[in-house]
């Protein structure tokens, strides 16, 4: 049966096929019934699947976040987003290979990826590394980046809401490195090296939050202290092993990574108390919400000039200016 991708979906569609399971939580309704939530995903995008009633312990042991599994179900209506009531659902550690051949299985299929070259991006993020000036802070941060490369070139940007795949937190990271080397230009008061360094380490943290690159549930530590905390406290080791002339640029680095979600509300212990912290912290938040609303524009199934709400843009968006 050939595979009916999630961006091609409508209510109403009975399906049977495999999916990538990146989320399943086990919940209980107001009357106090169980129900599995899960989030489905195969190269096109994402999917919100639930579970309910005497099938929630018939089908809980037979699948896990994280792996791929063979599924049956209704894709229905839910706050104007197509959801799919699970029917049947099986991990594919339950398929014999004859079986998974026969049903077409192609893990090629379901892995959401960064549709831009990997080793490219690795490539001119290195390049762009070398253009620091200070050597030590040049030597910390190609240091992190070599030592991390798997992960790297692996790891998505955010469980959710912008470069949700593999390989999104390379894309993310170098755009707002191409970002800080061009809005740079126009500020040439601040400390270059400082921005190009916070713009390429601002997320490494996101190497240790999350368990894997196809599951979206967050390790022991990065579920307790999140990536800042844990980015900071990465850096702080790699550059115990190096001679600083004046430790505060260092100080000034780690403010940078714990201040880069800008608000305290949203993350960070602290706000941004230097330019090169404030710039680092703009350019990221552009560039990810530059990316939620380019993928709502292109999953966006409606009629009219306007996409649907966005939960956390906390807007609509308009389709095309032209129109």
């Amino acid at each position: 049966m050939p595979h009916t991708f999630i961006t091609d979906l409508r209510p109403g569609d009975k399906i049977n096929q495999f999916f990538l399971v990146k989320r399943k939580e086990r919940r209980r309704t107001r009357t106090g019934k169980d129900y599995l939530d899960i989030s489905l995903a195969d190269c096109s995008g994402a999917l919100g699947a639930k579970i309910w009633g005497e099938a929630v312990d018939q089908f809980d042991p037979l699948f896990a976040e994280g792996q791929f599994a063979g599924i049956a179900g209704r894709v229905e209506s839910y706050q104007d987003e197509p959801q799919l009531n699970i029917e049947r659902i099986k991990g594919i550690q339950h398929w014999s290979s004859e079986q998974l051949g026969l049903a077409g299985f192609n893990p090629d299929l379901l892995i959401p990826v960064c549709p831009l070259d990997i080793t490219s991006l690795w490539k001119d993020l290195l390049t762009w590394v070398k253009e620091i000036q200070h050597p030590v802070l040049r030597e910390l941060t190609l240091s992190l980046l070599e030592n991390h490369e798997e992960g790297w070139k692996q790891w998505p940007a955010s469980k959710l809401y912008h470069h949700a795949y593999k390989g999104g937190l390379l894309e993310h990271t170098c755009r707002v490195v191409q970002l800080a080397r061009e809005v740079g230009k126009l500020f040439p008061e601040l400390n270059q090296d400082l921005v190009l360094a916070g713009a390429v380490l601002h997320d490494i943290g996101k190497l240790h939050e999350l368990e894997g690159y196809l599951s979206s549930h967050n390790t022991y530590g990065g579920q307790l202290l999140g990536h800042l905390t844990l980015g900071w406290a990465m850096i702080r080791e790699a550059a115990k092993e190096l001679a600083w002339d004046d430790p505060r640029l260092l100080t000034q680095l780690e403010h940078i990574i714990l201040a880069h979600h800008g608000q305290l509300e949203f993350g960070s212990p602290v706000l941004p108390q230097t330019r090169e912290a404030l710039m680092v912290h703009m350019l990221d938040d552009l560039e990810g919400k530059i990316k939620m609303m380019n993928d709502q524009l292109e999953q966006d199934r409606g009629e009219g000039a306007f996409t649907d709400w966005h939960r956390v843009l906390k807007r609509k968006i308009l389709k095309d200016p032209k129109d």
